[in-house]
């Protein structure tokens, strides 16, 4: 097929339109404009943090961002959390480090050993050899958002830009949907926060929501980025593969369905963001261990490295 903007050869197609590299590019580049303009993401001025995993999605972000900020006024870093992944994290970030330096960029890697005492590979070793079954993506969801948090805050970002995508963030609604989590719903959408609980949580943004995840493989591959093509070993068997997966097959199906889940909730997000407010402003605390924001007295990150310790020494 023709791209319907010049006469050269289509690589992409999507409502109607087809698109050639050159207008894929600025297709893509624009949504990521669009969206921080529409949305109000960031202001002049402002330390932007960019998540970043070394993966195509968060590498695309980066060099976006990079290429915009002085458009924006604004000045960015890098931040990376290393969980201590031989053969997958490791990788990536060697990757990252080296992209990083080649177009100067700040980077900053936060990692669990240096947090917590122990690297994810560790702890799993250690629940398997205690037969405890535990998933280890339960243990690093819960480190991951301690850890990014606490890094933002201590590296001075006023908001934090996550490469989530449109495919990423209907997984998220569905999950925290079946699972009856308010609180965790707060966290979703183009922007979270809460203006009132902002001196405890660094605000996030996505300005990849209305991305889908293939287009970011596709501007990697036509800016020649070439991210490594791996895949956390621990993911299989966990709750967001599987609604992942029967995502995909549904997508397949019918074309279009994540895009209408997600913006479908931006439609009601503000009542539980709303909802969150009316629960943390009343349990909020800081944790007894850490000092960090926690809804109990000691928040779930301490609780789980008390665990692991108190399981090491059995």
């Amino acid at each position: 097929m023709k791209c319907s903007f010049c006469s050269n050869r289509a690589i992409y197609c999507y409502k109607g339109r087809c698109y050639c590299e050159k207008h894929f590019v600025e297709y893509f580049e624009k949504k990521f404009v669009n969206t921080i303009e529409k949305y109000n993401l960031i202001q002049k001025g402002e330390y932007i943090g960019v998540a970043v995993s070394g993966g195509k999605d968060s590498i695309a972000m980066l060099y976006l961002f990079n290429k915009y900020k002085e458009k924006w006024k604004i000045d960015i870093c890098g931040l990376v959390i290393d969980e201590g992944i031989k053969g997958y994290r490791d990788i990536l970030l060697n990757y990252l480090k080296n992209f990083c330096k080649k177009e100067n960029i700040k980077l900053e890697v936060v990692s669990y050993k240096e947090l917590f005492g122990y690297s994810l590979d560790e702890v799993v070793k250690l629940l398997r050899e205690k037969s405890v079954n535990i998933h280890p993506c339960t243990i690093c969801g819960i480190w991951r958002r301690y850890g990014i948090n606490k890094a933002s805050k201590d590296l001075g970002f006023d908001k934090l830009a996550t490469a989530h995508n449109t495919n990423d963030e209907a997984q998220s609604i569905i999950m925290n949907f079946f699972a009856n989590n308010m609180i965790n719903m707060a966290r979703l959408g183009v922007k979270t926060g809460i203006r009132e609980l902002k001196e405890y949580f660094v605000q996030r943004i996505k300005p990849f929501y209305f991305h889908f995840e293939k287009e970011s493989r596709i501007y990697c591959l036509i800016k020649g980025f070439n991210p490594p093509l791996v895949e956390c070993p621990y993911i299989v068997g966990a709750l967001r593969d599987k609604v992942r997966r029967k995502l995909y097959e549904l997508e397949y199906k019918y074309p279009g369905l994540n895009e209408n889940v997600v913006k479908n909730f931006l439609k009601i997000s503000e009542k539980f963001k709303k909802y969150a407010f009316e629960y943390l402003k009343i349990s909020l605390n800081l944790c007894k261990i850490c000092g960090e924001p926690t809804s109990r007295d000691i928040c779930k990150a301490c609780e789980v490295k008390q665990f692991l310790d108190k399981l090491s020494r059995q």
